[in-house]
């Protein structure tokens, strides 16, 4: 009884400590075309491909031009270099 009554009380209390080691979902939201302003560094076509101008996404962010959208440059070199990792 003492046992199944410690296993509860350290699983009451280990409960909340093991949920913040879950990733909090993520909304996915659509983009239907890019910020304004910015360089045309993609396209989504109306069946929701998205084609990526590598070579300007590469010059922007090896050139650090536009400091607006270096960022993104910078996500997307890293997502498709399979070097980005989510921030905790």
């Amino acid at each position: 009884m003492h046992r199944l009554l410690a296993f509860l009380l350290i699983a009451a209390l280990a409960g909340p400590a093991l949920a913040q080691d879950q990733p909090k979902p993520l909304k996915t939201v659509r983009i239907h075309e890019p910020a304004p302003g910015s360089p045309n560094l993609y396209a989504i076509d109306e069946d929701g491909t998205v084609r990526i101008d590598w070579p300007a996404v590469e010059t922007l962010a090896a050139s650090k031009a536009d400091r607006t959208v270096l960022p993104l440059a910078q996500l997307m070199l890293a997502i498709r270099d399979g070097t980005w990792r989510p921030a905790r």
